[in-house]
């Protein structure tokens, strides 16, 4: 499933980035994954688009992903870790004002997913804030009223289950759509306790898909 191409002396080829050959694990085709784009999911570790088909393999059965890296050469290893760590500045705003709606509150304890978030849903035209725990998510909403928020379940100093319990729970913010992501409480269960206890309007399980993201913030606020 996994082949480096070789040169006329049985080398990898260093022409450009080092190819690494594989099989999509959706529509079974090979592609050169050196030549690949990253997904727009939002995960802390971004994967690969099949030319293809349009698949990344974030939903890929787990050994697949395994040995994807364990084979990948160390320019794509590399490329990745650079892309987890790329630097993220958030948006520094003087008054509320001067955004423009619908305004999306993003709030994850990861910076990557603050990053990603960042470019995909500004890139669908939304004005996006971050913060990087509940307590701070808790305070930008409750100052700037977004449109919609979407948080991790769990962060730091408050987790996104209370944000979303507080803000529903005041008159001033309860307006606000909040959706609730997570990597730890994907059973249904979770979900179903979400909607009835924390009133969230929406439940994503990690790594996010970016076209579930998308319709499932037009739906919110068309």
């Amino acid at each position: 499933m996994y082949n480096q191409e070789m040169d006329s002396k049985g080398n990898a080829s260093q022409s450009g980035r080092e190819p690494y050959e594989v099989e999509c694990h959706a529509c079974g085709k090979p592609f050169n994954a050196a030549r690949a784009p990253w997904c727009s999911c939002l995960t802390n570790l971004r994967t690969l688009v099949c030319p293809a088909c349009g698949a990344c393999f974030c939903a890929a059965p787990k050994g697949y992903r395994d040995r994807f890296w364990a084979q990948a050469p160390q320019d794509l290893s590399r490329r990745r870790f650079e892309e987890k760590t790329a630097p993220f500045e958030p948006l520094q705003i003087s008054s509320p004002g001067e955004l423009r709606r619908p305004i999306v509150l993003v709030a994850d304890d990861e910076r990557v997913i603050l990053r990603l978030a960042t470019k995909v849903l500004g890139g669908l035209g939304y004005s996006v804030l971050t913060a990087k725990d509940g307590a701070e998510a808790l305070k930008v909403a409750q100052a700037v009223r977004p449109d919609l928020v979407l948080t991790d379940a769990l962060m730091p100093r408050m987790d996104g289950r209370e944000v979303c319990k507080r803000l529903k729970s005041d008159p001033r913010t309860s307006s606000i759509k909040v959706i609730i992501m997570t990597s730890t409480y994907t059973a249904s269960r979770y979900k179903t306790e979400a909607m009835a206890a924390y009133r969230a309007d929406g439940y994503l399980n990690k790594p996010v898909d970016f076209k579930v993201l998308k319709e499932l913030l037009r739906q919110q606020l068309s």
